[in-house]
């Protein structure tokens, strides 16, 4: 008879602990519901970049030497503290043309500084409000200007973040 007892009791604990586990996840749900949609959604490796436009016929090729760049961020007006971004840029650019990959590997650290620059000229929450794509053209264009043998096609992040 004790068995049955404790068999008892060990079951209501059970669904005590599955009740105050389904509560507590349903309650994080909808109360994180807004600052989920706020994440980044990661734009694609360089691998599925090359494969989707050799389907294109427009083939490409990716830059993914430059590696991290942190870049420290205009001060903030209200609070006076400057921000760090911390993006881990790679290019695209025509596939094949390997003048264009020997200026993007002699220029390395010109595109860096083109970075550090850009970044340098906002706070976080003007670039927070620009937006990730408008960033992203941005760079592009300025990069661009720098290049005289060639185009890059795209700028992507395989990391974009924000330390303050």
């Amino acid at each position: 008879m004790d068995f049955e007892k404790l068999n008892k009791y060990l079951l209501i604990c059970a669904g005590a602990v599955f009740a105050f586990i389904l509560i507590t996840v349903t309650s994080f749900k909808l109360t994180n519901r807004g600052k989920m949609d706020e994440y980044r959604k990661q734009d694609p490796s360089p691998e599925k970049v090359v494969n989707l436009s050799a389907r294109k016929n427009d083939k490409v090729s990716a830059y993914t030497a430059l590696g991290e760049i942190r870049a420290v961020t205009k001060d903030a007006a209200e609070s006076g503290k400057k921000g760090i971004v911390c993006v881990r840029p790679w290019f695209s650019y025509p596939e094949g043309d390997s003048v264009m990959f020997e200026e993007l590997s002699d220029k390395n650290r010109k595109i860096k500084l083109i970075f550090s620059e850009y970044f340098g000229q906002f706070t976080t929450k003007e670039l927070y409000s620009r937006g990730e794509k408008k960033v992203k053209e941005d760079l592009l264009e300025l990069i661009n200007e720098e290049l005289v043998l060639g185009k890059i096609t795209g700028v992507y992040f395989d990391a974009y973040i924000f330390l303050e």
